[in-house]
């Protein structure tokens, strides 16, 4: 659609002022540092001065500037105001930020004033949604009713459930310079020894003893989409996963879930040239703050974001959300509740990145079918049943949740209870030979 005119619009509504931590969508309009700007790229924002458009043109485009900020109504401050198109993605931004809420919050959410610092500097810089110029799918634009992919100008294919094989790394090298040049066929080097582990490997987690190693804290994969965490659409090996994780559950505790977390934190966190999975999970125990690289990929009704998290209850392991604001730092539903966390595990990956993963989106009637494609790891039921990682609206918000194969709704935790989301998406790698 036509991008409206931003300085023939503003004699009849002005845009709100940039403010740090909100969810600002594509297309919104701000004002900043006398001028206003468009939003470029979804993000959230950072504390000033870092995080503010000045400091961010990879995200921010100035779009005019009149020496001063329009006198406008304070309610016409505080409107929204950006591209008609845009409105479902965010409901909200502007002065309100954490305090403006019109919506009850779930018992897990508590508005708190965010400190300098509350997002590291490299997230303010970068923007946690920054996909680069042709890329083919968006951690924060919600897909239109059907399974899809994105082609190279975002314009949905629907029902293509095979990873897109256009799907490319965006070079950012100048490749003039012998520096460049080096670290190209550097990188090219490391995607190369990525592939092979992942073959490697994807042949090694079909062993019944790899797996149980896994259970251990004995074996830590190095590339994602296997193991016991991951849903396999070949069925006997989905079943042999069932197998195992109901034996291992059945005879342990969230003591010794949280011991092998530990494990796997450590190595991901280890100093290390080696091949590392690009989406992991990674243990945050009571007091601990989210890790810099923590993933976000949903929001509250006031922008503050959430990430995707995953706990011990009941002998599975169950998805949920987390947020810095949450009073315990995480929550997940379970048998119609929300229960609330302080120790859990938090999906983490490259958040410059997002073209590597893509949402498969499921409309009303339609139920959740893997075909073709890899679901990034989830969980388990406590009779080994895989919990694929999930997301779903509800009350202005984008919740992290989990879905079970073959449900039309996805599961999300909100006010204390557990509810039934659709449409809804599952979380899927983009490409096979890229995680």
């Amino acid at each position: 659609m036509h991008q409206p005119d931003i300085l023939t619009q503003q004699q009849q509504s002005g845009p709100p002022p940039w403010t740090p931590y909100i969810n600002y969508p594509p297309g919104a309009v701000v004002w900043y540092a006398g001028s206003y700007w468009r939003c470029e790229n979804g993000h959230t924002s950072g504390y000033e001065p870092d995080g503010a458009p000045t400091n961010n043109l990879h995200l921010w485009t100035p779009v005019g500037s009149s020496g001063g900020y329009p006198s406008y109504p304070k309610q016409q401050q505080q409107q929204q105001y950006y591209p008609q198109q845009q409105q479902h993605q965010q409901q909200s931004y502007g002065q309100q930020g954490y305090y403006g809420q019109s919506q009850p919050q779930p018992p897990s959410y508590t508005a708190q004033l965010p400190s300098p610092g509350y997002f590291p500097q490299q997230q303010a810089q970068q923007g946690y949604y920054n996909p680069p110029s042709g890329s083919s799918s968006h951690l924060f634009a919600p897909a239109p009713h059907r399974p899809i992919s994105f082609s190279g100008d975002n314009s949905p294919i629907e029902k293509d459930d095979t990873p897109s094989s256009g799907e490319t790394i965006t070079e950012k090298t100048d490749r003039g310079s012998s520096s460049s040049a080096t670290q190209f066929f550097s990188e090219k080097a490391n995607e190369s020894l990525r592939y092979i582990t992942i073959k490697k490997e994807g042949k090694d987690s079909r062993e019944k003893d790899e797996l149980k190693n896994e259970l251990k804290a004995k074996r830590v994969w190095r590339t994602g989409g296997i193991g016991i965490w991951a849903y396999s659409e070949d069925q006997k090996e989905e079943e042999l996963k069932k197998k195992l994780w109901k034996e291992w559950s059945g005879k342990h505790d969230s003591h010794e879930w949280v011991k092998v977390a530990k494990e796997r934190k450590e190595f991901y966190e280890k100093e290390s040239k080696g091949v590392k999975p690009l989406f992991m999970w990674k243990l945050v125990e009571k007091g601990q703050r989210l890790p810099t690289d923590a993933l976000p990929i949903g929001h509250e009704q006031d922008g503050a974001a959430l990430y995707a998290a995953r706990a011990w209850w009941e002998g599975g392991v169950h998805l949920g959300k987390a947020g810095h604001h949450l009073i315990s730092g995480a929550s997940i539903s379970y048998g119609g509740a929300e229960i609330t966390l302080d120790t859990y595990e938090v999906l983490c990956g490259p958040i410059n990145e997002p073209y590597l993963v893509k949402w498969m989106t499921y409309r009303h009637g339609e139920v959740a079918s893997v075909q073709g494609w890899q679901p990034v790891e989830g969980g388990r039921e406590s009779d080994g049943t895989a919990l694929l990682l999930a997301k779903g609206d509800y009350e202005n918000g984008e919740h992290p949740g989990k879905c079970l194969i073959n449900d039309d709704h996805a599961c999300v935790g909100y006010g204390g209870g557990e509810l039934w989301v659709r449409p809804f998406s599952i979380l899927a790698y983009a490409n096979p030979d890229r995680r």
